[in-house]
């Protein structure tokens, strides 16, 4: 098939979606299609050179920045419209698409989950207020009503059985026009070496022997369970002088160090702010922590999965649905079972045969969901979009 992406930027830099985008490129590169991809910024080296790209630049106004995404979407439109295709994958905040592959998941569930960052009434409450007068988030409901109404319809593809509830409950959208396929993990991304780099990350940040290595990266912190989980290692730190937690992904960090410093734990935590690559530091760590508000089926629990290590995450991640309690990870009720949470560190930080069987199981588990294996079930999914008579090339070419 000729099939063409429409997602404003590519890069595995840049979050998630992007950097499944990649993935997808290449995988149907590799099955053998033509492969467009029309965006507004694409990393140079990220996409096979047999790829098409197609950068769609709409012009920008001094002071509208909210009209962003808009602006991209409307004109990725316009750009689409004149080329012959046989199936047309959106990611985000697009609605000219055939498919929407849901990997950032619905915008609407993102809020409600976002909002349970907000511990009390009164926070939560005027959390919500500033949504409710925030231009960017007027846009974005403006978009998400385009991408799924009437004239678009695209089927969905849900990167998780949470992701495709809620694409029923907000959006209304039937169950027989969702698919759910599992984010996939590019293992041909996977260091060459990875006791090279466990024992270069380890000189490089001063991470003793017989130190146990806890991970937290991600780009949202605050999304993310940055704070709950901080509250929880402090609470274990007493019983595991071994442990330290390692966190990076982002620079914006000056708040979670001062709260680490009010907990007394400064000395057990590094803060390594963005990292280019964070392979190396899920070689040179032990266990990943990720007790994230939302996450659609978090690409990152994946990697840390691919690189050995025991996961803990949250209900509120797609993801957790593929770990097996107590195997391969944990899942908590939620980042805020702060209890709980330091529970479950305790268990793999002071348990080295625990953590090492648990690590096997995850790596082994993952396999089921790497781009080798899971290939067949993804391509046979845009097949299924592609011939879904609400979402046809040919109704979409006479909207």
């Amino acid at each position: 098939m000729r099939i063409a992406l429409n997602i404003e930027t590519i890069g595995a830099r840049r979050g998630g979606a992007e950097k499944y985008a990649g993935t997808l490129c290449r995988c149907l590169a590799a099955a053998g299609h033509e492969v467009h991809v029309f965006a507004r910024e694409v990393d140079a080296g990220e996409l096979p050179r047999e790829i098409c790209i197609h950068l769609v630049r709409p012009r920008g106004f001094p002071g509208l920045g909210f009209l962003k995404a808009y602006q991209f979407a409307q004109a990725s439109e316009a750009a689409l419209r004149g080329e012959p295709l046989d199936l047309i994958i959106g990611f985000v905040k697009v609605w000219y698409q055939h498919v929407y592959v849901a990997v950032g998941g619905s915008h609407i569930a993102t809020l409600v989950y976002n909002s349970r960052r907000q511990r009390g009434w009164l926070g939560r409450a005027a959390w919500w207020l500033g949504k409710a007068v925030s231009l960017k988030q007027w846009i974005f409901q403006a978009i998400s009503r385009k991408q799924f109404g009437a004239r678009y319809a695209p089927h969905v593809i849900a990167p998780s059985r949470m992701v495709a509830q809620h694409f029923q409950h907000y959006h209304h959208i039937p169950g027989e026009r969702i698919s759910v396929v599992y984010n996939l993990l590019d293992s041909q991304l996977a260091l060459d070496d990875s006791g090279a780099a466990r024992a270069a990350f380890r000189r490089e940040h001063g991470l003793g022997g017989d130190e146990v290595a806890v991970l937290f990266a991600a780009r949202n912190y605050s999304m993310k369970g940055l704070r709950p989980l901080l509250e929880a290692f402090a609470r274990v730190v007493a019983d595991c002088p071994r442990a330290r937690l390692v966190v990076c992904g982002s620079g914006r960090d000056g708040g979670y160090r001062r709260l680490a410093a009010s907990l007394g734990i400064t000395r057990q935590v590094l803060f390594l702010g963005f990292i280019d690559d964070a392979r190396p530091s899920f070689a040179g760590c032990d266990v990943f922590a990720f007790p994230t508000f939302y996450d659609p089926c978090s690409l990152v629990v994946l990697e840390a999965m691919g690189a050995g290590l025991p996961v803990i995450t949250t209900r509120q991640n797609g993801a957790g649905e593929l770990l097996s309690e107590g195997r391969d990870g944990y899942v908590i009720d939620s980042p805020w079972a702060v209890e709980q949470l330091a529970a479950r560190l305790r268990l793999l930080l002071t348990d080295d045969d625990l953590r090492r069987r648990m690590g096997v199981e995850a790596r082994a588990n993952v396999e089921r969901f790497t781009i080798r294996a899971g290939r067949e079930e993804l391509l046979a999914a845009l097949e299924r979009a592609a011939a879904d008579p609400q979402a046809s090339p040919r109704l979409r070419s006479a909207a």
